[in-house]
């Protein structure tokens, strides 16, 4: 069984293996597989061993594992341990095995040259905190001996607070594989900062942290009341940038979750926090458990923004009942899990909503048209099975719509979702 590091960004998102990885002397002490379990990415482990205080990891591309290409699958290898001595004994740096003990160059019979790069080359692979110790062109042949296919090794070497660690991969060298090298290379040097609120949630530069803050003075009577932040530390500089705060409804409440989810196609995963918070005073509303904020923040250039009309379409609230007797349900908050905000997100409902498309419901029952997605402002006008109406916008399981009557009058409110068979 393979163990599979987080999607998104190639080996850069093997940051929280790497810190399990990198973080104890006895991480592969047990049989394989990997005595861990990671999320899912671009690169797999393909082996995790122990070898006399040294740790091996070997890392292959994940969407290629039927390839018969040997050059769609040359691995990556992290190597750690507390001597420096061993692990470069290990990872064996020795230009006539082309290229080390851990990686074999393919075809190596067919080399038309395999020499040190040049130090235009070296000078794109300096990375703060790392010795780059060995770098080697290797140049296939192309029609009539010309230069053809080619690949660039690198092995680069570093301190970190748990000993030593060797990096090791050879690539094409073109701008993207470049890129990612160097950000696997910062996330392993990048020292955990500190998450109080939530476990910090590694990025491709940094970490999301959730840290207690104390309220403002004019929002606090007392002192020890603190409300959650959500910051943006930069690993390369240790620098932190607020990204928002979580609602503070009378008491702090906790992080329910927080995890990152492709809304759009083909764009960057946004980052979701779900906050819960108990009920402690009397809002007329018979809320059972907890009250659910849902928000959603979209990376950009300067930073991760909240993504207001996404954080409204998942919106808040909680499960309602018709009195605490009987506690019959009326109302279902739909989004209190990571799982239901991904299953949403991966719904027809959903794509058509993100796209603007025009949608057409169908009541499936007598349903009261409200004024508000809010169960206390029903109105007297309801809809019976078979109504057909117009999806104008959706909250929190509530959909606004606009239902024209045999004669052509126009009317609008919100029903649930539910009673249109899903919105």
């Amino acid at each position: 069984m393979d163990c599979l590091v987080n999607k998104n960004r190639a080996a850069l998102k093997a940051a929280f293996l790497l810190s399990l990885f990198l973080g104890s002397a006895h991480a592969f002490a047990e049989d394989p597989p990997c005595p861990f379990e990671v999320p899912q990415t671009d690169l797999k482990v393909a082996s995790c061993a122990e070898e006399g205080g040294v740790n091996i990891l070997k890392l292959v591309p994940r969407n290629n594992p039927e390839s018969t290409n040997v050059f769609d699958n040359l691995p990556t290898f992290i190597v750690s341990g507390k001597n420096l001595e061993d692990i470069l004994a290990v990872v064996g740096i020795d230009s006539a095995r082309r290229y080390n003990k851990l990686i074999e160059v393919p075809r190596a019979e067919e080399l038309r040259e395999f020499s040190d790069a040049a130090p235009t080359a070296k000078a794109l692979m300096q990375q703060p905190g790392w010795t780059l110790l060995d770098m080697r062109n290797v140049i296939y042949p192309g029609p009539e001996d010309v230069e053809g296919f080619s690949l660039t090794c690198n092995t680069l070497q570093a301190e970190t607070a748990q000993g030593f660690v060797v990096v090791s991969q050879c690539n094409t060298f073109y701008e993207e594989g470049v890129l990612s090298l160097k950000k696997l290379l910062a996330r392993i040097t990048c020292n955990p900062p500190k998450s109080e609120a939530f476990p910090a949630l590694q990025t491709e530069s940094g970490a999301i942290v959730f840290n207690y803050t104390n309220l403002p003075e004019d929002e606090s009577q007392d002192p020890d009341e603190k409300a959650i932040e959500i910051d943006f530390v930069n690993c390369a500089d240790g620098k932190k940038t607020n990204i928002g705060g979580l609602p503070f409804l009378a008491a702090t409440g906790r992080v329910q979750a927080a995890f990152f989810a492709q809304a759009k196609p083909d764009a960057e995963p946004m980052l979701f926090v779900i906050h819960a918070v108990g009920i402690r005073a009397d809002t007329g509303v018979n809320y059972l458990g907890e009250y659910y904020t849902v928000h959603a923040y979209s990376p950009t250039a300067k930073g991760y923004v909240r993504d207001e009309q996404l954080s409204n379409y998942f919106g808040n609230g909680g499960d309602i009942v018709r009195d605490f007797d009987s506690e019959e349900l009326v109302y279902t908050f739909p989004y209190k899990t990571a799982d239901a905000i991904v299953a949403k997100l991966n719904s027809a409902a959903y794509k058509h909503w993100a796209a603007g498309d025009k949608v057409t419901l169908t009541i499936n029952k007598k349903t009261s048209i409200y004024s508000s997605p809010v169960l206390a402002e029903v109105t007297k006008m309801y809809l019976i099975p078979g109504d057909s109406v117009l999806q104008e916008g959706v909250e929190a399981g509530w959909v606004k719509i606009l239902f024209k009557t045999p004669k052509g009058k126009s009317i609008r409110g919100w029903v649930q979702c539910g009673d249109t068979g899903g919105c």
